[in-house]
């Protein structure tokens, strides 16, 4: 065979290799689509990803440029009075030993503490900052400053809900927040033993004339005219830090809030009971306040708005007389009606339910039917919701595996009930909407003031992990070491959530 077959043959195989990847990313791109397509519809599925990633253009990543422009004002404003080499030297005895990082990345666990993940992110990019640490220092940033992000309203929520559960609730958050420390002395330690093996262990952040730069300019200091300089500088880094998160914030968030959510909440604010007669007239009530917890017996009259809500058997919650947002139905619930013995006709039959959403433009009609030996009561099952291609919809895939593992993770948090472990999975994805999960599960008597602290630890620690860490892994450079700090920081939230459990349980036998 001469040189040149040698050649076509050679090219033949790379345009196959070629090709065979093509098919590959097609099969595997159509396959991940189909996960939402299916069950959603694709106008559906393609509909709520875009409406999703506006939502989270226009209310979250405005929001973390804010964060990053005041932080990055602020650090800026401290590093170049020195306020970040006095920190490092303070605290490097006891950053050293705890996290295995410079006394100065304290900093960054403050400002993400009162703030949010990304904030670490405008320290990072200040050469200020860098100076102290090494190379194989940096990626574990994302790690450190995502195990507090969000920590002050986690600890702020956590005391909160002192009004609604019994226990001491201070405790919980004090655990909490100790086990979010353990969490991110984990996260870090295990990220710091792979970025060692990648970078070395005498790799500095910054060659040594950025470091002779960055010493000479605290030497020329302008007054007040050298504080406004100092602000000004560090937002604009925070714009910038701001700018650099938005692909990975979009895509990513987008994505994992797909696979965290479910169906969209069939919640109504009014009912309304009508019933038609023989002689074919409508009866009907005026439009009824829906309370917005438990399931309950509605006796009503006709002709009327007033309603009054009944436990309907005595394992029920009972009803809250708030009326602010409805009430949230669950997939296949069932609402009882008891009628009054007269007024509504003698005829048993054509009895509907209408329920309205809080803008009284959308309803849904369902029948009710006699309850066998019931005095004149009626129930109806509220039907599956919809998809309607609205930000917040999803597949819930991450919720079902959860529950998959509910047998390992339930105990191994020390959860009440397996219905709490929703918490940990949606904080995967957001802290604040884990947080929103809550109330709900108080209010059903799901969860006691001991889940509070693991709820505390994982809110803090994970914080929206699989949301953040790619974008914050790529403002640091470090994209290729985004798999390495996800692994590392499940691992971290695990232990967090853990300890969280096992220290509350222990320092309420003191």
């Amino acid at each position: 065979m001469s040189k040149g077959d040698n050649n076509l043959e050679t090219n033949h195989k790379k345009q196959m290799s070629v090709y065979t990847k093509a098919i590959i990313c097609l099969a595997c791109f159509i396959g991940f689509f189909c996960i939402f397509a299916i069950p959603m519809g694709l106008g559906n599925a393609l509909n709520t990803l875009m409406n999703t990633a506006y939502n989270l253009l226009t209310g979250t990543v405005f929001f973390i440029m804010a964060i990053a422009v005041i932080a990055g004002a602020v650090s800026e404003l401290l590093t170049e009075f020195g306020v970040v080499a006095l920190l490092n030297k303070v605290l490097s005895p006891l950053m050293g030993p705890l996290f295995g990082m410079p006394g100065a990345s304290a900093l960054g666990i403050v400002s993400t503490y009162l703030s949010d993940n990304p904030a670490i992110l405008t320290l990072a990019d200040d050469k200020q900052f860098r100076r102290f640490f090494k190379a194989y220092q940096i990626p574990a940033l994302t790690n450190l400053g995502t195990a507090f992000g969000m920590g002050l309203i986690v600890t702020s929520f956590t005391l909160g809900m002192g009004s609604t559960m019994k226990g001491n609730v201070f405790l919980a958050a004090l655990c909490g927040n100790l086990g979010a420390i353990f969490g991110a002395i984990i996260s870090t330690r295990i990220m710091l033993h792979f970025m060692k093996k990648a970078y070395g262990l005498d790799l500095p952040a910054l060659d040594e004339e950025v470091e002779e730069k960055a010493d000479a300019l605290h030497s020329n200091h302008k007054g007040f005219l050298h504080v406004l300089d100092a602000l000004m500088e560090g937002g604009k880094k925070g714009v910038d830090m701001g700018l650099a998160v938005i692909p990975g914030v979009l895509i990513v968030c987008s994505f994992v809030m797909m696979l965290t959510n479910g169906r969209p909440a069939s919640q109504y604010k009014f009912a309304k009971i009508q019933h038609e007669s023989a002689n074919g007239w409508i009866i009907s009530t005026d439009m009824i306040e829906i309370p917005d917890k438990g399931n309950y017996l509605l006796r009503i009259q006709p002709d009327s708005s007033v309603a009054y809500w009944e436990k309907k058997a005595a394992e029920d919650v009972d009803p809250s007389y708030s009326f602010a947002n409805g009430r949230t139905f669950e997939e296949g619930e069932t609402i009882f009606v008891k009628l009054p013995p007269s007024g509504f006709g003698d005829n048993e039959n054509n009895y509907k339910l209408i329920l309205y959403k809080a803008d009284e433009s959308t309803s849904i009609e369902i029948p009710l039917t006699r309850v066998e030996d019931g005095e004149r009561e009626f129930k109806g099952e509220i039907p599956t919701e919809p998809y309607r291609g609205n930000a917040g919809e999803g597949v819930a895939v991450l919720p079902w595996l959860a529950n998959v593992f509910s047998f390992l993770l339930t105990p191994l948090f020390g959860l009440t009930s397996a219905e709490a472990i929703a918490v940990p999975v949606t904080a995967l994805g957001s802290a604040g909407a884990a947080l929103g999960l809550i109330p709900g599960l108080a209010s059903s008597n799901l969860i006691q003031v001991s889940d509070m602290a693991v709820f505390t630890a994982i809110c803090m620690c994970w914080s929206g992990y699989l949301s953040t860490h790619v974008s914050m892994m790529e403002v640091l450079g470090c994209r290729e070491h985004t798999g390495k700090a996800i692994i590392s920081h499940t691992i971290g939230g695990l232990c967090a959530g853990v300890s969280a459990h096992w220290l509350f349980v222990l320092l309420s036998l003191l």
